[in-house]
């Protein structure tokens, strides 16, 4: 059977595709489709002079007790080998890899998505010091980037949004970006836990 006319069902994130060439099954495809666009996004971000002030004010907590935040990443990453190996799950160099991919991922999305685009929707854009509007505005943008670039179901989608809202909630209160992007890396760990390596696995 020609393999361009093999129906694929959907998964837990991903949508059924006609095409097995567009679905996504190889972490190279994350990597290109996903994390290049974040990438994008990210260093797009840090044109702008008022996301450096941002950015900065925002590492405080962060740069006034390194130790701690190293001691809580390493606790992390104790707890996701040791969820690996519960659940009988591939401990290889790969592996590994994903998890430092979901750090780095977690670091250009919570600047990207928590901390530049609410200033610059709402500053720049909207031409409003609005920044409730902004903060949607970029939660939107980050759910529907997940329905394109990981082809994830609406369902999904719309908890990304959710979740983003929420991360955006737990910055106003703590000020504190270090700290979203430890939970950004853990929640995305629990939800994605391993690369993808078959026609059936997501992310």
């Amino acid at each position: 059977m020609n393999r361009s006319s093999i129906s694929i069902s959907e998964g837990r994130l991903q949508r059924a595709s006609q095409n097995p060439s567009i679905y996504i099954s190889k972490f190279r495809q994350v990597l290109l489709r996903h994390g290049m666009t974040m990438s994008l996004i990210f260093f797009g971000c840090l044109l702008f002079p008022v996301v450096f002030a941002a950015l900065f004010s925002s590492l405080d907590k962060f740069f006034l007790n390194i130790n701690r935040y190293a001691f809580v990443s390493l606790g992390l990453s104790f707890f996701m080998f040791l969820y690996l190996r519960l659940f009988s799950k591939e401990l290889s160099y790969r592996q590994t890899f994903w998890i430092i991919y979901l750090l780095f991922i977690s670091i250009i999305e919570e600047i990207g998505f928590r901390v530049s685009l609410p200033i610059l929707f709402s500053d720049s854009f909207l031409k409003e010091h609005n920044f409730l509007i902004g903060i949607f505005l970029s939660n939107l943008l980050f759910a529907s980037l997940h329905y394109f670039t990981l082809r994830w179901k609406l369902k999904a989608c719309i908890f990304t949004f959710l979740g983003g809202i929420g991360l955006s909630r737990l910055f106003y209160v703590t000020e504190d970006l270090a700290l979203i992007i430890l939970v950004h890396w853990a929640i995305t760990f629990l939800n994605t836990p391993t690369a993808p390596n078959n026609i059936s696995t997501e992310k």
